[in-house]
């Protein structure tokens, strides 16, 4: 299939840009004409944020802590389990 990015309308192709004509086709296929909403980048990577919270806590390092996540420490103490 030759689809040429012309044939994409025009607000949609710095998405082409970013994921490949080939992606986009079959986001095209399985969506098109539906409205597809995307969260923004800070929802998705929330969970990872509070993983590595988690795994790097250890009690001595929460003014680090706080200054890299910009979080009080009981939000980071609850995100740790202590």
């Amino acid at each position: 299939m030759d689809v040429l990015i012309d044939d994409i309308p025009y607000n949609l192709h710095a998405m082409v840009d970013i994921i490949g004509m080939e992606n986009f086709l079959k986001l095209s296929k399985l969506y098109g004409g539906t409205n597809v909403y995307i969260p923004v980048y800070h929802r998705v990577t929330m969970g990872e944020r509070n993983r590595e919270i988690a795994r790097t806590y250890n009690g001595k390092n929460i003014n680090q802590l706080r200054m890299k996540y910009g979080m009080t420490e009981l939000q980071l103490k609850r995100l740790a389990g202590k």
